[in-house]
């Protein structure tokens, strides 16, 4: 295990499926390749994992946006410029 891995939601979630089903947990850090502290961590935050919501883009961190308004307004008004500049080339 040299190097740090990365699970998605969807991996964690398998992982709490094998700890319910009583499989050891240091054959479950094997089976994943990761070690048996982030393992604990991943348990330790079952609920947040459990309760994330899927319809979400496929992310591997349960964090969210701080400001979503903001992200929403930047998202709008780059979409609002490249149909402005798409209609000035049609013109054209």
């Amino acid at each position: 295990m040299s190097k740090r891995k990365c699970l998605s939601i969807k991996e964690k979630y398998l992982i709490l499926h094998e700890v319910d089903k009583g499989v050891k947990k240091k054959e479950i850090a094997l089976k994943f390749g990761i070690p048996p502290n982030s393992l604990s961590t991943i348990i330790k935050n079952r609920d947040k994992i459990q309760n994330y919501d899927s319809s979400k883009s496929c992310s591997k961190c349960l964090k969210t946006c701080v400001y979503e308004d903001v992200d929403e307004a930047v998202l709008k008004w780059i979409q609002t410029m490249r149909d402005k500049m798409f209609r000035s080339l049609d013109l054209s």
